[in-house]
């Protein structure tokens, strides 16, 4: 290991107030914006010190105080909570520390993430299952933050970073996807369409007719931070976001069944194959939902429109990319333009076939 790089962490262990004697640091792995390592030392671990990137996404790091405050102190309330639900969900120490000099998280190891080559599909359903119910009762867990939104850090505190009024939000949010029906006509998708447009109207009455509720929720849940261990499932790196759980319990569904098996040709996704792995993605998504609603119908329809909805989020955030130059951080995200006009198609397609039960 190079020299900067222990010392990088041996300053670490000395800012968490962790002795270093017998430091054993090794590289574990990177995500999109952080590297992280595996160290133990004579007193603790295994521990993961994770620190930003130099480069993510084309782009080099640049130290934002507010940003990583919100970003670190988000990550533990929400292993606190989560942990207060089902206890050893997450790590059950965590630490950061934020500075021009030395910015980092230090967390209790998990384990290797979950592994789908050497999985079945009754296995990645009961992951599923499993995961949908810790959601559930996420979910149900009162937060006292103020506003809604991504957490932000003001005054010396989390918070959401939307202060407005929630439900007027949510109303307008809501009748804005008919917007998205107008986007499938510019570009060309008015046959293809028609059937959406139906599912849409239907879905919009629906989604106002119901109170959304408020709850720090997780918007990247995948298998890259997901952990499967004797005991069960063990979920690291979130994205806290304080939000309606439905709508994010649908992202887990968009995301299992489309979004990770469509994205091979994306340099960002590329190295998991996940395409190879069809069958066990819709098996998790299957078992997650089966897991959330817990044999409520209603709730299996809510979800379902959320599902739908980040479907259509997904669609023409494709077709949006195609109208313009693509920056860097979209070709790492997405792959190149053929990449994205070869999932349109897929995506107008499942759109179609979409059924809310």
């Amino acid at each position: 290991m190079e020299g900067r790089i222990k010392a990088r962490i041996e300053a670490a262990l000395e800012l968490a107030g962790l002795g270093k004697n017998g430091l054993q640091a090794s590289y574990l792995a990177e995500g999109a914006w952080h590297e992280a390592y595996l160290i133990s030392t004579a007193e603790a671990g295994p521990l993961v010190a994770r620190f930003p990137k130099p480069f993510s996404y084309g782009k080099p790091f640049l130290y934002n105080e507010r940003e990583l405050k919100a970003e670190y102190g988000g990550r533990g309330l929400y292993y606190r909570l989560a942990n207060g639900v089902s206890e050893g969900i997450c790590p059950p120490y965590y630490t950061y520390s934020v500075s021009p000099e030395l910015s980092f998280t230090i967390e209790t190891y998990s384990g290797p993430v979950m592994s789908l080559a050497t999985a079945d599909e009754a296995e990645a359903a009961r992951w599923g299952a499993e995961c949908g119910r810790f959601f559930r009762s996420m979910d149900q867990v009162s937060v006292e933050l103020e506003g809604f939104g991504f957490l932000d850090w003001k005054d010396g505190k989390l918070a959401g970073d939307h202060q407005q009024d929630y439900l007027a939000y949510w109303v307008e949010d809501t009748e804005g996807y008919l917007e998205s029906w107008e986007r499938l006509q510019r570009a060309g998708y008015v046959s293809e369409a028609g059937c959406v447009k139906r599912m849409l109207d239907e879905i919009v009455r629906f989604r106002l007719r119901r109170t959304p509720e408020l709850s720090l929720t997780n918007r990247d849940v995948s298998p890259e931070n997901l952990i499967i261990c004797e005991s069960g499932v063990r979920l690291i790196d979130p994205v806290p976001i304080l939000y309606d759980g439905f709508a994010f319990a649908g992202n887990v569904l968009n995301n299992f069944n489309t979004l990770f098996p469509s994205f091979y040709g994306s340099p960002r996704y590329e190295r998991h194959g996940f395409d190879r792995y069809r069958p066990l993605l819709r098996s998790f998504a299957d078992g997650f939902l089966e897991g959330y609603a817990q044999g409520d119908p209603e709730i299996v329809c809510a979800l379902r429109v959320e599902q739908f909805l980040m479907l259509l989020d997904l669609t023409c955030d494709h077709i949006g990319l195609l109208e313009h130059d693509m920056t860097e951080e979209a070709r790492l995200r997405y792959g190149d333009k053929a990449a994205v006009e070869e999932r349109i198609p897929l995506y107008i397609a499942a759109l179609e076939q979409f059924r809310l039960s």
